[in-house]
Parts: C-alpha cells; structure tokens; sequence
C-alpha cells in the first residue's frame, strides 16, 4: 500500500476552503499591522504642531514601534518554534492592538513613543510567525503567491491609514485614528477558533489534533496510508546557531543586510514622503494624497511580485524590484510633472513593498522548516536596524534642508546596498529538514 508523508500532505493538497480561510486571517492581522504602523506618517504633522516637536525628535518617535517590532521579532518570533505559532500570534495580537488603542490616550510624546514601542513588540511577534505559517501550510505551488498576498495586505492597511486620516483626521483629531487601530480585539475570538496551529508543530507534540488538521487541509485523505515521521524528541543545538551553519553564514548576513535596507526604504517614505514633498515645493493639502498614491501602487507591486516570483523565482523578481525602486525614487528627485510624478510615485511604491513581500518569501525557502521561524525572525529582527534608522534618519535629513533631488538620492540608495547584498545570496529552496525535533531557544 503506498504511504504519503504527513509533512507533504500540505505540501502537495489542493487550494481549498482551509487554504482560503487561513489567507484570509493572516492577510486581516498583516491588514492591520500596515495601518498601526504606517498611520504615525498621517498624523505627524498634527502631533508635531500640538507637542511642538521639532523634525528629529518626530523621526525617532516614528522609531519607537520599529524598536518594538526589532525586540518583538527577536523574543516572540522564535518562541513560535517551540510554544506554537497560532499562541504566539493571539498573544501577540492582543498586545499590538490594546496600545495602538491606548495611543488615543497619550498625553505628551513619551506616553506616545512608550505605546508606540509596545505595540510594535506585538507586531515584531506576529508578522514572522504569520509568514512562518503560510509557508508551513500553504501547497508548495502557491506559497509564493500566499505570501505576497498577505503582505500585499500591510500596503492595503498603509493605505486604508491614509484614507482613514483624510476622513477623520479634521473631525474627530489624530486620537481617533487610533480607535480604529484597536479594533482587531474584537476579532479575537474568532481568531482562536478559525486561525489553525502549525501542521510541523503539531506532528511532533499532538498527532490527534494533526490528523484532526491534515483532514482540513486534505478532506480525501486515507489516514491509514498515511507515514508519520518519527517522534525523535532529542535536544539539539540551539535554532540560531543554525542560521550561521551547513553554509548559510553568507546568506544569513546577506538577508540582515537586505532586510535592512528594505525596512528602511519603506519605513523611512511612509513616514516622511509628505513632508519631503512639501519641502520640494508642493501644496500641504496634497500630502497624504501623495502617500495613498504611492501605498495604491505598494497593493499592486506586492500582488504583482507575487505573481512573477512564482514563475521567474524569487531572487529575479527581487533583484528587478530593488532596480525598479531605485530608478523610480531617482526620477522623483528632479520633480517632474503631475503625470510623471504620479507614475514613479505608484512605481517606487509597488518596487518598494514589493521587494519587501518577496525577500520575506526569498528567506523563508533559506532555512528548513525548524528553523524557519527563527531565521524569518531573525531577518525581521536585524532587518529592523533599517527600518528603525528610516524615520530617525528621515528626520534628520528634513532638518538639513537639502534639495529635493538630494533628498530622493538619499532614499535610493539603500536600494543600491540591497541589490549587492542579495546579489550574494545564491538561489535555492531549503532542504526538508525534520521540523520533529524540540529545540533550546538560546538567544
């Protein structure tokens, strides 16, 4: 009688209503996660007025949550290896979204930044696991596509936070934009009971529930030709020092790097793309316009990533996204017309979160399944370096006073430094290491 693996079952099952369902909850918590993080850019100008902040103090306030989501990724993701990704992410959530709502409340810039960091530890805790288990349930063939569907997501709740602010921002004030960033508690218990936890997970500690799981992702399946891997409960070595052996050392710190400048690019214009271009000359009232034309153009390149990356490879279709950002930012420094400007503006866009939804995938086919959460974890960590120097770093730029065609250079070049570093990484999908072993998290 033939027999199937129980890990490949996942692997090889057809897109059904689990499928559909799991996308569903994991691109509603990245939703979300794009609005928390990208509304700060909306109301800056308002808290920069009230607290009469000045440019530099505003960019490292902007920091605050990617110092959380640094933290968050480093603690919270790797603990999904060990503990389970669907615990991980609930409390995660529940964290992220009570003080995205506490913001609404603060009242002078260190209350905000103090929230501000909490939230982003939550958020640091569910973006990689959320990934992580895409990657782990999704059928092979649609893993790319999966994925950049759910951090096209995070462009779509950029989005939504800049429609959000235009609709709500000269009525009510910045704090209720900030109501509307809690309404993910709400959700929860539906969450408990829908969003599933990790088949690898699941075999190694729990094979009722895992055969109760496989019949979800596999309706036809025949339990009884169905070979489960052995239990070995061995302890090994720690999941981080596997990042740096069997010859993924390179690859690892080309990832950090990657990630790096990424997180930067996006972070650092998502914040700071209206007041660049005020500073260029152009009317106060067309800012956020100009944000929710660039995220219009992130929905569209994170799908469009996808797309390609599932047929082209995941590394190309990165490396022509980096070149494409590059290009696009350039052009808008020599300010060009209303319909030029336009098109770079949903082009830098669709190249930045594009690059940035592919090399999330990129990494997760780096490392085998125990690991994988710990890698991605470890990326988004690092990567955070970036993405907290992009507001920090945009604010001090914007206090220089430089040209606007300077100041667009400037924002290009962390596309050129993420080229060189992926160029390094050379192309491969990960060996399907036995994610049935438990782990020492040593950090």
């Amino acid at each position: 009688m033939a027999t199937q693996d129980a890990l490949e079952v996942a692997a090889t099952a057809p897109m059904n209503r689990f499928h559909f369902g799991l996308l569903f909850w994991c691109s509603f918590i990245m939703l979300f996660d794009g609005y928390d993080l990208v509304i700060y850019g909306s109301v800056v100008p308002h808290l920069m007025e009230q607290w009469q902040l000045p440019a530099v103090q505003a960019g490292w306030m902007g920091s605050a949550a990617l110092f959380g989501m640094m933290f968050g990724a480093l603690t919270l993701g790797p603990l999904a290896d060990r503990f389970g990704r669907r615990r991980v992410i609930l409390a995660a959530i529940a964290l992220g979204s009570l003080t995205a709502f506490a913001n609404a409340f603060a009242w002078d810039a260190w209350s905000f930044a103090t929230f501000r960091f909490i939230t982003g530890i939550g958020l640091g805790g569910t973006i990689p696991n959320i990934v992580a288990l895409i990657n782990d349930m999704a059928p092979k063939a649609r893993r790319n596509i999966m994925t950049t569907i759910m951090l096209g997501c995070y462009s779509l709740g950029a989005l939504l936070s800049a429609v959000v602010a235009l609709m709500v921002l000269s009525r009510f004030g910045w704090e209720s934009t900030f109501v509307i960033a809690g309404l993910p508690l709400l959700t929860l218990p539906w969450m408990y009971r829908f969003l599933p936890e990790s088949l690898p997970y699941l075999v190694v500690r729990d094979k009722v529930a895992a055969t109760a799981l496989l019949r979800r992702i596999q309706p036809k399946l025949v339990i009884e030709q169905l070979h489960w891997p052995s239990l070995d409960t061995q302890r090994i070595s720690a999941p981080v020092s596997g990042l740096f052996t069997e010859g993924r050392g390179v690859r690892t710190i080309a990832l950090w790097v990657g990630f790096g400048m990424c997180l930067l690019m996006v972070y650092g214009l998502n914040t700071w793309l209206p007041k660049i271009m005020v500073a260029g000359g152009y009317p106060m009232v067309s800012g956020l316009m100009f944000l929710v034309t660039m995220n219009l153009g992130s929905i569209m390149g994170a799908l469009g990533a996808g797309w390609l990356a599932d047929r082209w490879g995941s590394k190309p279709t990165l490396m022509m996204s980096l070149t494409l950002a590059v290009v696009s930012l350039s052009i808008l420094g020599i300010k060009p017309g209303p319909v030029l400007l336009n098109v770079m503006l949903i082009l830098a866009g669709a190249a930045t979160i594009g690059s940035l939804s592919v090399i999330h995938a990129f990494a997760a086919q780096q490392y085998p399944s125990d690991i994988r959460a710990t890698g991605i974890s470890w990326c988004s960590a690092v990567g955070r370096l970036g993405g907290i120097a992009g507001p920090a770093l945009g604010g001090l730029m914007l206090s220089l006073n430089l040209s606007m065609q300077l100041n667009f250079i400037l924002c290009a070049v962390p596309g050129v430094i993420a080229l060189l570093a992926i160029a390094l990484v050379t192309q491969r999908e990960a060996r399907a290491a036995s994610p049935v072993q438990l782990h020492d998290i040593n950090i």
